[in-house]
């Protein structure tokens, strides 16, 4: 049986993989770089993105998938994680009902300020 200190450093890893792939990622789409950045096949209403989903963001979320998983084995919560979020952000840009939504960029300039906040503020970890 793996004990629970080997699947917490497996957890801090997956975490810090995320986090080292993601921001970038975001980084890029921010700037104007990726207007489909949040569009994977899960969370996609559109038929014509059908073929046009982000690989990256799709390889992000398949990890995050694995990171709430341990997490749940763990029995530590997920709300407000990466794993989340990024999920949420990902059904964020695919709502029909909201005409007016934010654009990608808009959504990746606010991910990326949440994330900030997250990493500055109580509990953060330090690294």
């Amino acid at each position: 049986m793996v004990s629970r200190a080997k699947l917490y450093s497996q957890l801090d890893g997956m975490e810090d993989d995320l986090q080292s792939r993601l921001v970038p990622h975001l980084e890029q789409a921010a700037s104007g770089g990726n207007d489909l950045v949040f569009c994977v096949a899960d969370f996609n209403p559109f038929p014509e993105l059908k073929l046009r989903t982000d690989t990256k963001t799709e390889e992000l979320i398949q990890l995050g998938r694995q990171i709430l998983a341990l997490r749940e084995k763990l029995e530590e919560p997920s709300d407000g994680t990466l794993a989340e979020r990024i999920c949420w952000y990902c059904r964020k840009w695919g709502e029909t009902q909201d005409s007016h939504g934010k654009t990608a960029q808009g959504l990746a300039v606010d991910f990326l300020e949440e994330f900030t906040k997250l990493r500055s503020g109580p509990g953060a970890r330090s690294e």
